[in-house]
């Protein structure tokens, strides 16, 4: 039985972003929030236009200033087979931050909030998972201690149990009002009182398991028969929901709560979906 705790970091500096750089300030504009968490709070932006004579081209340069940081405090035990028994445990206490680093394959015409204040960037990265927890075992006990050849051995004896459990927290997604952003420019749309990636979807936490018996005939020959379930009480698991927190109403610094943000739009992966059960037989020579 081996019991660990290990730290793990990662630095990234000088990542990629991409800047629209045919936008000049003029001036500022005011926003009142109307209904929701932020009732009758402002925020007053930096306005921008276009360059004169620049019409609707954009000018993207590509810069190296976006930073990420990565810490994590990782706990584990894990029992090699003994007894029929093995286990591992794992915990997992992270922290990922980034100024809005970006992942694109290709160029983006604007990626910051504000081409003159990186302020608004920084946040949670969107893959960042506080807590992540994993347990796994399996028993292949012996109930029977007689005889190989008996009835008894071969009815009691074979089985395997192999269930594992996930929990993830909540991914971070940000809160975002309609629209572009609200300073005019074609980058991130977030709610600026919140900032970037500062809302959680509900957590995740699943259930997987195996159980298999095995009938050996000699030292070369056996059959086994398995039967694995995944999602085994069935839980409904969230990945999306949607993000527009505030509406603008037409042209004027009001922003009205939109009463379906947090509604839920997805519920499955490739990786967790509904409750599936699968039979096999293995023949082993």
């Amino acid at each position: 039985t081996v019991i660990s705790a290990s730290y793990i970091g990662s630095l990234g500096r000088q990542l990629p972003t991409f800047f629209d750089l045919n936008f000049v300030r003029t001036g500022q504009t005011n926003y009142t929030f109307v209904g929701g968490p932020q009732d009758g709070q402002t925020i007053t932006l930096p306005l921008y236009g276009r360059v004169p004579g620049a019409g609707t081209q954009s000018l993207t340069s590509i810069k190296s200033s976006v930073r990420s940081q990565y810490d994590a405090l990782v706990f584990k035990g894990e029992r090699r087979m003994t007894n029929g028994l093995q286990f591992q445990v794992s915990y997992t206490l992270s922290k990922s931050t980034d100024t809005n680093q970006n992942s694109a394959t290709f160029t983006q015409t604007n990626s910051p909030y504000d081409i003159f204040d990186t302020s608004f960037d920084a946040g949670p990265s969107s893959f960042d998972t506080r807590h992540r927890f994993v347990a796994s075992a399996v028993w292949a006990p012996t109930f029977y201690k007689g005889s190989k050849s008996s009835i008894g051995n071969y009815i009691l004896n074979g089985w395997t149990f192999s269930p594992i459990f996930n929990y993830f927290s909540g991914r971070a997604f940000s809160a975002t009002i309609s629209g572009t952003s609200l300073n005019g420019t074609n980058g991130g749309n977030w709610n600026p009182i919140l900032g970037r990636n500062s809302e959680r979807l509900p957590s995740l936490s699943n259930w997987d398991a195996r159980i298999s018996k095995r009938f050996k005939f000699n030292e070369t020959m056996a059959l086994e028969f398995l039967a694995e379930a995944f999602n085994v009480v069935n839980k409904t698991h969230i990945f999306s929901t949607n993000s527009t927190q505030y509406n603008r109403s037409g042209t004027t610094g009001t922003l009205n709560y939109n009463t379906s943000y947090g509604q839920v739009t997805g519920t499955d992966s490739t990786l967790f979906r509904e409750r599936q059960v699968q039979f096999a037989a293995r023949f082993q020579f």
